[in-house]
Parts: C-alpha cells; sequence; structure tokens
C-alpha cells in the first residue's frame, strides 16, 4: 500500500467514527457554543462528510472574481459560487440584478462581472444604508441596528472600478428610501443579505411583483447564527406553501426562492405582514 492509499483509507476511516452515533454534531456542540438564551432555532456547524466536488476551484474567472473581492464581503466561496451559478442559469430570465444588504461591496461586484461575463443585458442595483442593519426588532434578538457600518459608497465604487465593472449604488434604507429610483424595473436575480426579519421583509414584499418569471431570490442570512429573523421570514414561506413559488435551503446558508408563477401571494397575510 503506497502513501496516497493510506491517506486515504485513513481520511475514510476517521470519516465513518465522526459520522457514527453523531459524533461530529456532539464535539462540535461541546467545543462551539452554539446555543444561549437568545437562539430561537437549533444550529450546528454542517460539514458534509461525503461532500467533496468543488467546482469553485476549477472555474478559473471565478476564482479571480473571488481574490479580486477578498475582505469585501463576508460571504463564504460556498455562497459565493452559487450566486455566480445561479446567475449563469438566468440568461433566459427578463429583468436586471439587485443586491439589498452590499457592506463593502464584495458580492455586488461578483454579480456585476457574472453578468458582463454572461454578456446579459441587465443592469446592476446595489442598495445600502451605508449606516448598518435597519429595521433591527423583536424577531432579531442578537441585533441592535447599526451593525456592520463600517463602510461607504466609495469603498464599494473603487472595488466595482478596480473590477471593471460599474454597478448603480442605491444609499439609504430600501425599499423605503431609494426604491422608487428602480421602480420600473423588472429583475432575474434578487440577493438580500441584510440580516434581520423586517428589512428582508420589506425587500420580498416590494421585490414579488417585479421579479420575473423564472427569477431567483437568494437570502444570505437564512443558514446564519445570530440571523434569527431571516430564518422565522423562511420558516413563514415554506408553511405558504404557495404554487407561485418554490423554495430551496441550501445547507450552504441560503435560502432560495424560484418564481413559478407572475401571480399575486399573500405577502400580507399572518406574522409575515407586519408594519408595511
Amino acid at each position: 500500500m503506497n502513501l496516497r492509499d493510506i491517506v486515504r483509507a485513513g481520511g475514510q476511516r476517521a470519516q465513518t467514527w465522526l459520522r457514527t452515533n453523531r459524533r461530529l454534531e456532539r464535539l462540535l456542540h461541546r467545543f462551539t457554543k452554539l446555543e444561549s438564551e437568545q437562539t430561537r432555532y437549533s444550529h450546528e456547524l454542517i460539514v458534509p462528510m461525503n461532500s467533496t466536488y468543488s467546482p469553485w476551484h476549477d472555474d478559473a474567472e471565478f476564482r479571480a472574481t473571488y481574490d479580486a473581492i477578498a475582505g469585501h464581503t463576508f460571504v463564504d466561496a460556498y455562497k459565493c459560487w452559487e450566486l455566480w451559478e445561479q446567475l449563469g442559469q438566468l440568461g433566459h430570465v427578463d429583468g436586471d440584478i439587485l443586491e439589498v444588504g452590499v457592506w463593502r461591496g464584495g458580492t455586488g461586484t461578483l454579480l456585476a462581472r457574472r453578468s458582463a461575463a454572461c454578456g446579459f443585458d441587465a443592469d446592476v442595483y446595489l442598495a445600502d444604508t451605508f449606516a448598518g442593519v435597519a429595521h433591527a426588532g423583536v424577531k432579531d434578538p442578537w441585533y441592535r441596528g447599526g451593525e456592520h457600518a463600517d463602510t461607504s459608497p466609495a469603498i464599494v465604487s473603487a472595488l466595482a472600478r478596480r473590477s471593471g465593472v460599474a454597478p448603480h449604488l442605491l444609499v439609504g434604507i430600501f425599499p423605503d428610501d431609494t426604491g422608487h429610483h428602480v421602480a420600473d424595473c423588472t429583475f432575474r436575480l434578487i440577493h438580500i443579505d441584510v440580516d434581520v426579519y423586517e428589512s428582508a421583509r420589506r425587500v420580498l414584499v416590494w421585490a414579488w411583483p417585479k421579479l420575473s418569471v423564472g427569477g431567483v431570490v437568494v437570502w444570505d442570512d437564512y443558514g446564519s447564527f445570530q440571523c434569527e429573523g431571516v430564518v422565522t421570514l423562511g420558516r413563514t414561506l415554506f408553511e405558504m406553501a404557495s404554487s407561485a413559488f418554490h423554495l430551496i435551503h441550501n445547507l450552504n446558508g441560503h435560502l432560495l426562492l424560484i418564481k413559478l408563477r407572475d401571480e399575486p401571494i399573500d405577502l400580507v397575510g399572518g406574522d409575515i405582514a407586519e408594519a408595511v
């Protein structure tokens, strides 16, 4: 048996040991403090042991773009790859691209680069308060508002210029302050990265009639520890079971909504409708 075979066999044995009797989950809970009085949903660090295919390493253009946005996003390579791949599949869907919750412009720049590489006839709009999280409320026990304010429009614009793209910046609370600038647009992809329930809800209510059939909404925060409000919103959507959209919970931490029908949905009923 050569060294490669020994390493492979050792890795398989370690994997089996970690999966037996949920040892990995028990170790993670013991050594990581993922639970507290503020945590409303179960959390554990998810490490799919049999999932190894990693196409983000083989796409040179993606790698170059991801390296270029380093330090400008909290979003990991798995989620960035999904944005890259999802947008690439939407050439048959009409509309522009919107990101709400930009921070320092990393994923917004990535989306703009991908749109340009695909030759889409689409504008890219990046909306942010540039003053931190807005609309934090009782559904968001970890947030008080104003978090992630260490950014500016100048930082985002500089990254975009270095990357050879020119997205449109919408500065202010979205859609309250800036939605009117894109009121006549339709969208093929909307990336929502706002951390809290009410802000995520308002973007969805505003965006639904403007999302093209076949278009995709991606919530970054659905699987993130401390973003309990976005989980509440997502679970409410799952419970709606509407024929107008299909939901996918990707274990990378994304929630995806695919619009199936151009018809109204009950976004003004129940828990999802507070304080429009």
